[in-house]
């Protein structure tokens, strides 16, 4: 059965069962969820419209079908329909089960999907159709943890206990990824926030490390304490997931209406996808080459590097205002054990890779400022402003936009307006203007855009 019939019949089925009365009402669940002998049932469809004063043309595997933010790309004036504006629709099940003495089992199994065009995400997928295409003709993109597999969110099991906290292990959420969307006043919001459609943030430097396959991960709280630490196990032989380790550790405190939180976080071989130039691809084609052979819609180009990030966040509550902070500092430098030409790494693709990408440690700076607002009861105002600042990693320094290694920041804007009707159904719309300058512009076909969403949600 092809891929994209076996996805939507995989997805109706999930629907069905959704609809199914047998579902509604047990007695294990509560009067509105779907839950049956411990087992839920969950999920959540957004989608909406959204229009790119530069932008690039619609894309059945990008996260949001479409790209809400200004990349290299984005070329022309674009209107269309978007998934995932405000949260990635997703279909899943969890259960929590007593195993005794105040311990549970628990696990959570889901995949996120993209209801404009009823598919997977499959970020290198939106990547690799653009192999060898003119920039200015390519549709939209966006590297992503979430390489069309069938579980391409959570899937994990553990066990917990109010006291001892919860050890669970499989692909799961980061620590920083985790703190990142709760101090975000968007909440990682795909079409509204930097630090939600720019995954390197939340990614330790890289998109593909918001998530990650392999983890045992611990976390607790304490009367005003919390925090947490994960392990990632090298993954070399496993297709569906990134190589090389990874550690995080998170330690915050709650007292009053503050909140504050650190992470430190480390990825060995974390990869960052691209595109295949036209000589790249052709190279697929001509016997003698290293990478002869390779398939050209499974093949992408790959920046290798060892990152370490650490970050700082803030929360106070004041009731109907919420204003959020944060600050992260990420250090890339050249792998300790680079990937050899078309190694196979997540969701199976090849790569073809770059292992000296760094002639002097780059520094990626991110930091944000932001509110939320209870107008009503039932709707809520957003604003938030994100800077990304880049050092200069060139041999010798630069400050312009001559090349991709020169210093150079990009800033973001963004105003949205949420109204909830009930507790599963709620409508938002917003803008966001972003900008590029100096070396973070290298490449890019425009430099500035303004991008309306607007768009409806349903949680179950």
């Amino acid at each position: 059965m092809p891929k994209t019939r076996q996805t939507i019949s995989t997805l109706a089925i999930a629907c069905a069962l959704a609809s199914s009365p047998s579902w509604a009402g047990t007695e294990s669940g509560t009067a509105d969820s779907l839950t049956m002998y411990g087992i839920t049932l969950y999920g959540t469809v957004d989608i909406g419209v959204s229009y790119q004063s530069h932008g690039s043309a619609f894309s059945d595997a990008a996260a949001t079908n479409v790209n809400n933010f200004l990349i290299k790309a984005s070329n022309k004036p674009n209107t269309s329909l978007a998934s995932n504006g405000m949260s990635i629709s997703t279909i899943g099940i969890k259960g929590r089960e007593p195993l005794g003495e105040g311990w549970w089992g628990i696990f959570q199994f889901d995949t996120g999907f993209l209801p404009a065009s009823m598919t997977l995400i499959d970020g290198p997928r939106s990547l690799a159709v653009n192999n060898g295409v003119p920039l200015a003709q390519q549709k939209s993109w966006g590297d992503s943890s979430r390489a069309g597999q069938y579980l391409n969110g959570r899937a994990f099991v553990g066990v917990e206990s109010p006291g001892y906290g919860t050890l669970t292990f499989g692909r799961q959420s980061t620590l920083l990824n985790d703190e990142v969307c709760k101090y975000d006043p968007l909440s990682c919001s795909l079409a509204f926030s930097y630090v939600g459609f720019f995954g390197s943030t939340a990614g330790t430097g890289d998109t593909q490390d918001r998530a990650l396959d392999g983890t045992l991960k611990y976390v607790v709280t304490n009367g005003i304490f919390h925090g947490g630490a994960m392990y990632q196990f090298g993954n070399a032989r496993r297709l569906s997931s990134s190589r090389g380790t990874a550690y995080q550790v998170d330690l915050g405190i709650t007292e009053g209406p503050w909140s504050v939180n650190a992470v430190l976080a480390h990825k060995n071989d974390a990869l960052l996808f691209g595109t295949l130039s036209a000589a790249q691809v052709a190279a697929l084609y001509a016997p003698g080459s290293s990478t002869y052979g390779l398939p050209v819609d499974k093949t992408l180009a790959g920046t290798v590097s060892d990152n370490t990030s650490y970050m700082a966040l803030g929360e106070y509550n004041a009731g109907r205002a919420k204003f959020f902070s944060a600050y992260e500092h990420i250090r890339y430098v050249n792998p300790s054990s680079p990937l050899s030409v078309g190694s196979q790494t997540i969701g199976g693709y090849f790569v073809v890779p770059n292992n000296s990408a760094f002639p002097r440690p780059k520094i990626l700076e991110v930091a944000w400022v932001g509110m939320r607002y209870a107008l009503t009861p039932s709707l809520d105002a957003f604003a938030a402003y994100y800077r990304a600042m880049q050092s200069s990693y060139a041999k010798v320094s630069c400050s312009n936009s001559s090349s991709g290694l020169c210093s150079g920041h990009y800033d973001a804007l963004s105003l949205v307006l949420d109204q909830r009707f009930g507790r599963h159904f709620d409508v938002y719309g917003g803008v966001q203007w972003s900008k590029v300058y100096d070396g973070m512009a290298n490449g890019y076909l425009q430099r500035a855009s303004f991008d309306p969403t607007v768009g409806v949600r349903i949680v179950f």
